[in-house]
C-alpha cells in the first residue's frame, strides 16, 4: 500500500519547516536530511549560502551526495509550473527529497493550491518535501504553511501538525481554490462513459487546454472512471465526476463512489493509476474518500 501526505513510505511525505534564521532551519531539517540519505534518496537542497554553509557544517561529508542547486531553480508552490516540476523530480527507483523555501512574496492563494494539489493528488509520489518557511512571513502565507502541511520539520524529528488542515474539495474553503463546479455527471456504467467525455472536452477547452492537453485530459478522467465501472460490478457504479475549473490553469476532477476504485486483478494498489498518470499531471486514489482525484493543467 502507498501512504498519503503524512510519514515517510512509499508515498508523499509533506513537511512544513518553520525558522528563525540558518541555525534554526538546520537544526529542523537535519534530521530529515539524515534519514534521507541514510535510506538512500536523491537528495536537492535549494537555500541560501548561509544556510548550505551550516548544512555542510552538519552534515560532514555527508553532504557531498546533496545537490545544491540556486534557490531560483526550485520551482515555488505558487507557481503555474509547480504541479509539474513535482512530477520531474521523481525517480522510478528511489525516492527523492527535496528541500526549499517560501519566498516572502507569494500570493498565499496560489500557493495554497500548489500545497493542496500536492496533497490531494500527488500522495502516490515518492517524495519527500521540507517546505521552509520564516515565522517573520505575513501572516497570512504563514497560515499557508501552518494549514496545508500534515508534519512539521523539527530538530527531534518530524512530528504531527495540528494545525494542519487536510484538502476537501467538496467544502467552501478551499474549494475555490480547485475553480468552480462547471459540471456534475452521474454515472452508473459504461453507457454513461460518453457524455462524461463530452463533459470533460467541453470544460477543458473552456479552461484554456488545446489540442492534445484536452484529448490528454479527457482519457484520464475516462480511464478513472471506467475502472470504477468495469466487470459490471453495481458496487463500482453509481459513481459522481465532479468536473472543476480554473480557466488559464487547471483543470480538476473527481470521481467519488460507493467504494473507489478497484484495484485490477494480480497488481497491487500502487499499480491502479499507473496507465492515467501519463495523461494527467497528477492522479491519486484516496480510498477514505472514496474517490480518484484527476489534475490537468494547461
Amino acid at each position: 500500500m502507498t501512504r498519503g501526505p503524512g510519514g515517510r513510505g512509499e508515498g508523499l511525505r509533506h513537511l512544513g519547516l518553520l525558522f528563525d534564521g540558518p541555525d534554526d532551519l538546520v537544526a529542523g531539517a537535519l534530521p530529515v536530511l539524515r534519514e534521507a540519505l541514510d535510506g538512500g534518496d536523491d537528495v536537492v537542497v535549494a537555500a541560501d549560502r548561509a544556510t548550505v554553509r551550516r548544512l555542510r557544517e552538519g552534515l560532514g561529508a555527508d553532504a557531498e551526495r546533496i545537490a545544491f542547486p540556486v534557490p531560483a531553480a526550485v520551482v515555488r508552490p505558487a507557481a503555474p509550473e509547480f504541479v509539474h516540476s513535482v512530477r520531474d523530480w521523481v525517480r522510478p527507483d528511489r525516492r527523492t527529497t527535496v528541500l526549499g523555501r517560501y519566498p516572502a512574496t507569494m500570493p498565499p492563494r496560489e500557493c495554497r493550491f500548489g500545497e493542496d494539489a500536492l496533497n490531494a493528488v500527488f500522495g502516490d509520489l515518492p517524495l519527500t518535501l521540507i517546505c521552509c518557511a520564516r515565522r517573520d512571513l505575513p501572516p497570512d502565507l504563514l497560515e499557508v504553511v501552518r494549514r496545508a502541511h500534515p508534519r512539521l520539520a523539527t530538530p527531534v524529528g518530524d512530528t504531527g501538525n495540528p494545525d494542519y488542515r487536510a484538502p476537501a474539495t467538496s467544502s467552501p474553503t478551499p474549494a475555490a481554490l480547485w475553480g468552480e463546479v462547471a459540471e456534475r455527471v452521474g454515472v452508473g456504467g459504461t453507457a454513461d462513459l460518453a457524455e462524461l467525455r463530452r463533459c470533460v472536452a467541453d470544460v477543458a477547452a473552456r479552461a484554456g487546454l488545446e489540442g492534445d492537453a484536452v484529448r490528454a485530459a479527457v482519457l484520464a478522467v475516462h480511464e478513472a472512471a471506467v475502472l470504477a465501472v468495469r466487470r459490471g460490478d453495481p458496487a463500482h457504479a453509481d459513481l459522481t465526476v465532479e468536473v472543476r475549473a480554473r480557466p488559464g490553469h487547471t483543470l480538476f476532477c473527481e470521481v467519488a463512489g460507493p467504494r473507489g476504485v478497484p484495484a485490477p486483478e494480480g497488481l497491487g494498489a500502487a499499480d491502479t493509476l499507473a496507465h492515467v498518470r501519463p495523461f494527467c499531471a497528477g492522479a491519486h486514489d484516496d480510498p477514505a474518500l472514496p474517490a480518484v482525484r484527476v489534475l490537468s493543467t494547461v
